[in-house]
């Protein structure tokens, strides 16, 4: 569901600039020199998407004034914290002893049963 924003004067001075006062793109041995209006209002939007959170290309107008615009907010990504860190951690070693004991504590290199490091990482998830 999209979300109402409002932009800034100064964006959407941006934007009126963008459209009014750009040179035009050159041509070169058919390549292009410099960047288009598409190109530069396409960054703007970009720019304004990661400041308020939005998705770039999901903008359209809304009913309120030139200053706002409808767009869909971006997921928010919740941190983890310390201690879901240190299960997720705890649940990978975990996995790891469990896939050895599996296979009968037996790797190329030979059997883990008396490996100090093998013991060390068993020790830790008791």
């Amino acid at each position: 569901m999209k979300q109402e924003f409002e932009m800034s004067g100064e964006e959407l001075q941006a934007i009126y600039d963008i459209s009014r006062n750009q040179m035009p793109v050159m041509q070169i041995g058919g390549v292009s020199c410099g960047q288009d209006k598409q190109e530069m209002a396409n960054k703007l939007w970009r720019q304004m998407a990661d400041n308020y959170g939005f998705v770039w290309d999901s903008v359209e107008g809304s009913a309120r004034g030139q200053r706002f615009f409808l767009a869909t907010p971006k997921a928010k990504v919740i941190p983890k914290t310390s201690e879901e860190i240190a299960m997720d951690k705890y649940d990978s070693i975990k996995k790891i002893v469990t896939q050895l004991e599996s296979c009968n504590y037996e790797s190329e290199g030979g059997y883990l049963v008396n490996n100090i490091a093998f013991l060390a990482l068993k020790r830790m998830i008791k």
